[in-house]
């Protein structure tokens, strides 16, 4: 029974494990889990708690400061003669014990009536810092995303590559064997059949290739998820049709436009603004007076009194309350240098903004280029695609039950070769600028 037992849980286990073996990772899955964990957008978020902490702080600013004191003494007189005075408190005692003991007890409190509103701008400023690192933890999961897509739309790309490369493979081999029974029939010439091995040599060769090629785009896709190191790792295929792939391309002011109301760049670029006007005024108001107020109490005790503790305590017992009011007069240039050092932050925010839609159309730009020439290519490469099918198809039936011209076959297996590349780039290159042109118009990215 026992035996029937670990037998069931051993099979379950190579299933659980199988399956999860066996589990293709799509975008939106990649996607996901980066944004969850990937390091960068770790670290940002702990950048962004930071910015948080830094708020709380800043709003305690309102509060009065508060802080209790103690402070305890041993003092040795050995050379002593007769009796000392010391103070105590608010009066005079004298002792003649070379030793004594002094303790004193106090609690303060200070409180900044006023100084400029920096306090409240601090607070704003401080509410605009937690505003800013939401937006570059978002532009950190956008560069992400694009990033992932990217390598994700490659690793399609190479997967179809290795296809073509595979069924290109067979069809070496089949001429091959093919002319193997030319040279035995003395149709061809030896050197001619060389060139058929080289062929398929070649072939393999380009295999291992492509693999190699997507093994290593698979690791860069898992270093950006973070994954790992000993998990094993595959995406799931996509289908990108003719229909998705000759979609009209979007115009770039239309993208554009979308993409300056909703891209987290332009904001952050808005936020900057607002913290460098309020920067200013912070500076500004270093040449007002600042008004604070101070309280406390306090009591102290001492050994060599001839009163006891309690009496001490009681009669040394203080309390006070203080108003100060300081007023720049000569700060050696400090609050001038502040004032327009934060009047040309203004201008470098207010450039930088101009710098960050300059920088988003040209992205843009490019995407939506680089989508239509790429369409166009593809649409003029499907009618070059199917002309060297068709002809590559006819020689290469035509070797199958006749004589093979081998400079004509191999020519045509070339340029089919090369019509097949160029149709799968220019598809899957027209599909990831499209996709891309869609990421920055609505934040949306699927596949």
């Amino acid at each position: 029974m026992k035996k029937t037992t670990l037998g069931v849980l051993f099979i379950m286990t190579s299933v659980v494990y199988a399956v999860a073996q066996q589990h293709k990772w799509t975008l939106q899955e990649c996607m996901d889990y980066a944004t969850e964990n990937s390091i960068e957008i770790l670290k940002s978020r702990a950048q962004m708690q930071i910015a948080f902490e830094t708020l709380k702080q800043q709003k305690a600013a309102w509060l009065p400061t508060l802080s209790a004191s103690s402070s305890h003494s041993v003092t040795y007189r050995p050379f002593q003669e007769g009796s000392t005075g010391f103070i105590n408190g608010n009066s005079m005692s004298s002792s003649s014990n070379k030793t004594s003991y002094n303790g004193s007890y106090g609690v303060n409190a200070a409180w900044t009536v006023f100084n400029g509103n920096q306090t409240a701008n601090n607070i704003k400023v401080a509410r605009l810092d937690t505003e800013q690192s939401e937006l570059q933890t978002q532009i950190s999961i956008n560069s992400l995303k694009e990033d992932i897509v990217r390598l994700y739309i490659n690793i399609m790309y190479t997967k179809e590559a290795l296809k073509v490369n595979q069924e290109l493979l067979k069809q070496d081999e089949t001429l091959y064997e093919r002319g193997k029974e030319l040279l035995s029939q003395g149709q061809i010439a030896k050197y001619e059949l060389l060139e058929l091995q080289a062929t398929v040599a070649n072939g393999k060769y380009d295999i291992v290739n492509t693999k190699t090629q997507i093994d290593q785009y698979l690791l860069q896709l898992k270093q950006l998820l973070s994954l790992p190191c000993d998990d094993d790792f595959d995406v799931a295929d996509i289908s990108a049709d003719d229909a998705e792939t000759l979609l009209p391309i979007p115009a770039t002011a239309t993208v554009y436009n979308s993409a300056l109301a909703s891209r987290p760049e332009i904001k952050s670029a808005d936020v900057s603004i607002a913290q460098s006007q309020l920067n200013y005024k912070i500076a500004k108001a270093g040449f007002l007076p600042t008004i604070s107020m101070s309280a406390g109490f306090g009591d102290n005790h001492s050994s060599g009194s001839d009163n006891e503790w309690f009496e001490q305590m009681k009669r040394n017992f203080d309390a006070s309350l203080g108003l100060s009011i300081s007023v720049p007069i000569f700060d050696g240039r400090k609050n001038k240098t502040n004032t327009r050092k934060a009047k040309l932050n203004q201008t470098i925010a207010q450039l930088d903004k101009e710098d960050a839609g300059r920088q988003l159309y040209y992205t843009i730009a490019n995407y939506r280029l680089d989508a239509y020439n790429n369409q166009q290519k593809y649409i003029a490469g499907k009618e070059k695609l199917n002309y060297n099918q068709e002809n590559y198809d006819a020689i290469y039936t035509k070797s199958q039950i006749g004589t093979m011209n081998i400079v004509e076959t191999l020519n045509a297996r070339s340029l089919l070769l090369t019509a097949k590349q160029d149709a799968l780039q220019s598809k899957y290159l027209t599909l990831y600028n499209r996709k891309m042109l869609d990421f920055y118009a609505d934040n949306k990215l699927d596949l």
